[in-house]
């Protein structure tokens, strides 16, 4: 079986009842049950919780003791379509929330880290335009997020940063080899648990990706275009990745950085000319 319609089965998250009135549900085996099931119908009217991010997309964080029927804290994800444009095309393709949570599931399948995903929830109108859009995971209490690190050269862990770089390099490896895009791969979105023994690496922001049947090496390495190392740091990741073709890749993912780099420039310009 592939690993997409491994996945694919896995889900299988529409209820008889939902799908009469257009809602989409999937609660994780591990987690369900009625009181659970009941508070994330009911997702919308919730107002316990801690707002701890709140641009473009929100993240709420509620501690165990404020949901019925599971004892760990979860991350709640509310996707927010303000533009005209991902509005009329997610009438046409998946949500984020559900590409969410096919990555999340093919990530754990390979044996990566990710949020464990809880639940998801998401309504659609008559059009099949999303009326709101909701992924739940575990709340991961993670040390850093390495963007934090990987920026500050004077922070305390920077060289021990460079230490990670292999088994990372080896992670996304075997996430390609799997056929998984990431398509939105940064240090912003690796977080690091458990520091002082053995370091934990999770994988967030999944509502990008793609599974495909395999992946050309320029794909891979469009893929780690986003991933901003210094040159010694790259040399170190490059042959972690894939050490019997570490110039070619070193080479051609530089290439597709410059490439990336001109065009975020010419539409920063652009979007200053429409401005003005």
């Amino acid at each position: 079986m592939s690993l997409k319609l491994e996945i694919g089965t896995k889900i299988n998250y529409i209820k008889e009842e939902a799908k009469q009135n257009n809602q989409v549900l999937w609660i994780n085996e591990d987690v369900k049950n009625r009181e659970f099931e009941e508070f994330i119908k009911n997702i919308e009217n919730q107002e316990a919780g801690e707002k701890v991010y709140d641009i473009r997309n929100a993240l709420i964080h509620f501690e165990a003791d404020d949901i019925p029927g599971v004892n760990e804290d979860i991350i709640i994800k509310k996707f927010n379509l303000t533009r005209r444009y991902d509005k009329l095309r997610f009438c046409f393709l998946d949500s984020k929330a559900v590409r969410s949570l096919k990555l999340a599931l093919a990530l754990e399948n390979i044996g990566l880290r990710t949020p464990k995903p809880i639940a998801l929830l998401e309504q659609r109108g008559k059009f099949n335009q999303i009326v709101y859009s909701y992924f739940i995971t575990e709340y991961i209490d993670y040390d850093y997020n390495l963007l934090d690190i990987l920026k500050d050269y004077d922070h305390p862990l920077r060289s021990k940063a460079q230490e990670w770089l292999p088994q990372i390099a080896r992670d996304i490896k075997k996430m390609h080899d799997a056929g998984i895009v990431h398509n939105d791969l940064h240090a912003g979105n690796i977080l690091v648990g458990d520091i002082d023994n053995n370091p934990k690496f999770y994988y967030i922001d999944l509502n990008r990706g793609r599974i495909k049947k395999s992946l050309k090496l320029k794909t891979r390495m469009q893929d780690l275009a986003r991933f901003k190392l210094k040159r010694d740091e790259q040399e170190i990741f490059i042959k972690s990745y894939d050490p019997n073709r570490y110039n070619e890749l070193l080479e051609l993912m530089a290439k597709l950085r410059d490439r990336r780099e001109r065009f975020l420039k010419f539409k920063r310009r652009l979007k200053s000319f429409i401005k003005n």
